[in-house]
């Protein structure tokens, strides 16, 4: 294992860190054993790992086994993708660099290639291959690598634009791009554009040795607490404090699905049914989308580094481990089950309630109404009028796209519906907004379905005026007869 010199760690953002004594409580028993009863299989010399959650502003849980604390330096692997495309972004904000430049405009060795774009290389879809021997070179600066790239490896056989096919090389040459871009060596970049404005403590790109051919893919070396800086400032839209690291608009289009719907040809996930089917933004992996928006994202490493955040939880976490991700993968997916478990949803539930005849939910927008566990087409507004008994429900879905569901509330007419030995009136326009016909009667009663009667009428024609009545369902009874109608807007 590399040594790393280790700093005191000072934290700006004005996290509750809490001590490993004050965590291993109740509801988080069950984290800590989960991990405990691994360790063998997933720790690092089968007893080293870390775990940590960020919510809002606090650790609400953190823990270290073996010989690892806080300032426990490990190389990441894949992990680097995410830090590495989050530096790239914030040169997208400043203008030094755009999704859609090509990169022969910036590296004249790329010439005798198809032409290929920024926004390609860091999806994964650019033709490059996933591998190549001049990225590992510690003997080349970072610049004599993508050269040789562009000059001595050969494409694939997909054209750019037409396949995913993770690996490293693509970003590498991403990388020499930003530094072309802005005339500063990577890893002065990433000192000023991102360590420094998140305080990163003990984050770098040595973890596989020093060198000047930065592994833009896969070469950080970090501690857990630093990567879980990059993680929450990810989670607030790129802020920081009261800094604006990275613009809210360009990191949702890091979490975006960035792969344009092309074949999966290589993926890490191959073989994981869970996860072979994931799409990739720039650096992170599509872990979940509700309501077209990107949920739940990662960055795993080879090392089985696994970070994610949880948008609908408010939460980012870092299993800090060194096996390999086989020997991770099956904790991490119990791990991720029980985390979500525990840690419920940041929305409130909307609360449905009854007023007047109609129902309402407690949130003014974002409604989907259901009956009976059925969607009621068209019914996304904060009141609904019951056509009829049942469970109904409501859905509320954030600007983020989490979403909650509403206790049922069971609902009943006090009236019966289809009383036996009776016909039905025949009530038209119904739905209506300014008057209703009850056809062939002389006199007829009206109600609401909580049982208040609103009108006794003998009206001329059969002709009642609904002004200033209140939108809703309404019962009309004349003798045994029985029928309703829908007073809208």
């Amino acid at each position: 294992m590399r040594a790393k010199k280790t700093r005191q760690a000072t934290y700006l953002l004005g996290l509750a860190f809490l001590s490993n004594s004050s965590v291993a409580q109740h509801p988080f028993d069950a984290i800590t054993q989960l991990i405990t009863d691994s360790i063998e299989v997933i720790g690092q010399a089968r007893q080293n790992a870390a775990f940590i959650i960020v919510r809002g502003d606090s650790i609400i849980y953190e823990h270290y086994w073996g010989t690892w604390n806080s300032n426990t330096y490990q190389p990441i692997a894949s992990g680097s993708k995410l830090l590495s495309m989050a530096l790239i972004a914030r040169l997208f904000d400043e203008g030094y660099l755009s999704p859609q430049d090509v990169v022969q405009d910036y590296l004249p060795s790329f010439s005798g290639k198809p032409t290929m774009t920024l926004h390609q290389l860091m999806s994964h879809t650019s033709g490059l291959p996933g591998q190549s021997p001049f990225i590992s070179d510690s003997t080349l600066t970072l610049g004599q690598a993508v050269d040789s790239i562009g000059l001595k490896t050969p494409m694939t056989a997909y054209a750019p634009g037409t396949a995913f096919q993770y690996g490293g090389v693509s970003m590498h040459v991403a990388g020499r791009m930003a530094e072309v871009a802005t005339g500063m060596r990577w890893d002065s970049l990433f000192q000023q554009k991102i360590a420094s404005p998140l305080n990163l403590q003990n984050t770098d790109y040595s973890g596989l040795g020093s060198t000047l051919n930065f592994r833009i893919a896969g070469g950080v070396g970090t501690t857990m607490r630093d990567f879980a800086q990059v993680l929450r400032m990810l989670l607030k839209y790129g802020k920081h404090g009261d800094m604006q690291v990275i613009d809210s608009l360009t990191v949702v289009m890091m979490q975006s699905d960035q792969t344009g719907g092309v074949p999966l040809v290589n993926t890490p996930y191959a073989n994981d049914p869970l996860r072979r089917s994931f799409r990739y933004g720039y650096g992170v992996w599509i872990e979940e989308r509700l309501n077209g928006h990107t949920t739940q994202l990662g960055s795993q490493g080879a090392f089985g580094f696994t970070p994610w955040i949880d948008r609908c939880r408010d939460i980012v976490c870092v299993l800090f481990v060194r096996r390999t991700l086989g020997a991770v993968q099956p904790t991490h997916t119990r791990l991720r089950a029980l985390v979500e478990q525990i840690i419920p949803l940041k929305l409130e539930r909307p609360i449905i309630a009854l007023v007047g005849n109609q129902l309402r939910s407690s949130y003014s927008q974002g409604n989907q109404w259901y009956l009976d566990g059925e969607k009621l087409l068209g019914e996304t507004n904060q009141y609904l009028s019951p056509i009829r008994s049942g469970i109904y429900s409501v859905r509320y879905v954030s600007e983020e796209g989490c979403e909650v569901f509403s206790n049922p509330f069971h609902y009943a007419v006090s009236l019966t519906e289809e009383p036996s030995k009776t016909g039905t009136l025949f009530i038209y326009p119904n739905p209506a907004r300014t008057h209703v016909y009850v056809d062939g009667v002389d006199d007829f009663q009206v109600w609401t379905p909580t049982g208040v009667l609103v009108e006794r009428s003998r009206p001329e024609e059969g002709q009642l005026s609904l002004a200033g009545w209140p939108t809703g369902l309404y019962f009309v009874l004349s003798g045994n007869r029985v029928g309703r109608f829908l007073k809208v807007e």
